[in-house]
């Protein structure tokens, strides 16, 4: 299939996320510093999983994520890509890995032209020009189907790594963004270029057994406090933190489902 008709059917999905400008900050107090960075407190850590949640169409993966990358530049981002495929197969217990043939992949990578960028952003979004990358997620009944990722290849090394994380957040699952006081790769603007401790921490909890069959968003939101206060524990007593947040619970099938 060629690129332009792949892009067809990128574009004929709904529910396209973006990295765009900068959202209004809101004020949050009590962080600690962790790795560097600001890791919120807990009642911060569960507004911002509600709003990272269920700011938009809200699925996890419930088979192995097969990778496909796409574009002229794909060796230029392949370890930053496998870096973090690793971190979420870590923090998940889903099987991800990158597969060279496409036929096989449900979750697509583009790095593309600009001019072919700019013509795909145009028809998906009204302020086309504030976009800086994107993702489409095709989910039925709560389950990714089908995720794409879109990132034009002639960013600058930083943007291009914020672009990569924060859109591939958005391919696991994760449909808002969190204000700027948040230390986050998925927060709109000056993003972090790798998953923060937060992040971590919220896919984590996202992708944990207790809030798999939850049976609603309120009963999913009561558990998600004591499975993010778990979380938490775990951070502050350890001395790494991926480590510390690995998986312990029953591992997603890695066969691969043909969806």
């Amino acid at each position: 299939m060629s690129l332009v008709s792949r892009v067809a059917a990128v574009l004929a999905f709904l529910g396209a996320l973006a990295l765009s400008a900068p959202a209004s900050a809101q004020a949050y107090g009590n962080f600690l510093e962790v790795r560097g960075e600001r890791l919120a407190d807990i009642n911060t850590l569960l507004q911002n999983y509600r709003t990272m949640v269920y700011g938009g169409q809200a699925g996890r993966w419930r088979t192995g994520v097969r990778v496909f990358l796409i574009g002229d530049s794909v060796e230029s981002y392949r370890g930053q890509v496998r870096s973090l495929l690793g971190e979420f197969e870590t923090l998940t217990g889903v099987s991800f890995s990158i597969v060279e043939d496409e036929s096989l992949a449900n979750l697509r990578i583009y790095f593309s032209a600009r001019a072919w960028f700019n013509s795909q952003a145009a028809r998906a979004f009204d302020d086309a020009q504030r976009v800086l990358c994107f993702t489409n997620t095709r989910t039925q009944n709560g389950t990714i189907q089908q995720a794409f990722v879109v990132i034009p290849e002639d960013l600058q090394p930083r943007a291009a790594r914020a672009c990569l994380a924060h859109e591939m957040m958005h391919a696991i699952g994760f449909g808002g963004h969190p204000p700027q006081s948040f230390d986050s790769a998925l927060r709109n603007g000056v993003a972090a270029d790798r998953l923060t401790t937060n992040d971590r921490i919220i896919i984590r909890a996202r992708y944990d057994d207790r809030l798999r069959n939850a049976a609603n968003g309120t009963e999913a939101m009561g558990i998600a406090t004591q499975v993010l206060g778990d979380m938490l524990g775990r951070v502050l007593e350890a001395g790494d933190t991926l480590n510390a947040l690995a998986f312990d619970g029953d591992p997603v099938s890695k066969d691969f489902d043909g969806a």
